[in-house]
């Protein structure tokens, strides 16, 4: 059963912080290392995707522009329906928040795009919702700014639960728990039986959600000596590709190669016989 260069969705529990987990999966496995993507606070529960050996290098590409959440929060009063339903649609789409105190990064103001906020259900002063989001919102930082009202520096609102649903197109189905891990090792160690971690550690490019270039076999030896990829070397593309967007590269035996930005749009492809179409930033055999 081969451990490296794969990636596990781990339900996360409550209580524990992300490296807590990612260090864990680790020790069982047996890994040589694992990361993580997108980091939830020990309190958060949900979604956390965790890569082990070489699949680290890939971590970035699968984390996701929009996460999904889950979330109950209080207001300090009840409000009426009305009232929260003008909140919420004041809070979608652009809106500028500054990171909480204990979080990592600089507490300047920055952006960041809310791209939907679906009330789930209101309950006296307490409303359950889902919010669709940029990666790096702050869902703690959300609901205490909509808390505020005027001027006033003081927040009439708090996040009580978080749960993350979903990275970019990963969902909470395709997550496991901790026993889930715990018990397939168990199962494939005593009854040499690795079915269920099979279905758990998958390879890192299926959670890549980039167009595919078919490069030539012939290329691929100039590519992991870190030439580009030119027009000769290219087999087939996907026509929809667009000018600067960034692609997954498979051998003409579809096996995963890497991934780059393609540089040409179709119609310059088409008319092109030689020059660079896809500028290498990662190159993973």
């Amino acid at each position: 059963m081969e451990i490296d260069n794969r990636i596990i969705i781990i339900n996360k529990p409550c209580g524990q912080a992300s490296h807590e987990i990612t260090s864990s999966v680790k020790k069982i496995l047996g890994a040589s290392k694992t990361g993580h993507a997108g980091t939830l606070d020990p309190q958060v529960s949900g979604v956390l995707p965790v890569a082990i050996g070489r699949a680290t290098k890939l971590i970035q590409y699968i984390a996701g522009k929009e996460k999904k959440y889950v979330t109950l929060m209080k207001f300090k009063q009840k409000l009426p329906e009305e009232k929260i339903r003008e909140l919420f649609a004041e809070f979608t789409g652009r809106i500028t928040q500054t990171p909480p105190k204990i979080s990592a990064v600089r507490k300047v103001p920055r952006k960041r795009t809310i791209h939907s906020l679906k009330i789930l259900e209101i309950k006296d002063n307490f409303v359950l919702f889902e919010a669709t989001v940029e990666a790096g919102t702050y869902i703690r930082t959300l609901c205490e700014d909509m808390g505020r009202t005027g001027r006033s520096a003081r927040s009439d609102a708090r996040m009580e639960e978080l749960r993350r649903v979903s990275v970019g197109s990963i969902t909470e189905d395709q997550a496991f728990t901790m026993q889930d891990l715990i018990d397939a090792i168990w199962l494939w160690k005593n009854k040499n039986d690795d079915s269920e971690l099979r279905k758990m550690l998958r390879k890192p490019d299926e959670f890549l959600n980039f167009r595919k270039v078919i490069v030539k076999e012939t290329a691929i030896s100039a590519l992991k000596n870190g030439a580009q990829l030119t027009v000769p070397g290219i087999v087939k593309f996907d026509d929809k590709i667009k000018k600067e967007e960034r692609v997954s590269l498979y051998s003409e035996k579809n096996e995963f190669i890497g991934i780059g930005v393609f540089l040409m749009n179709y119609e310059e492809f088409v008319k092109s016989q030689k020059g660079i179409v896809v500028r290498i930033e990662r190159i993973h055999i």
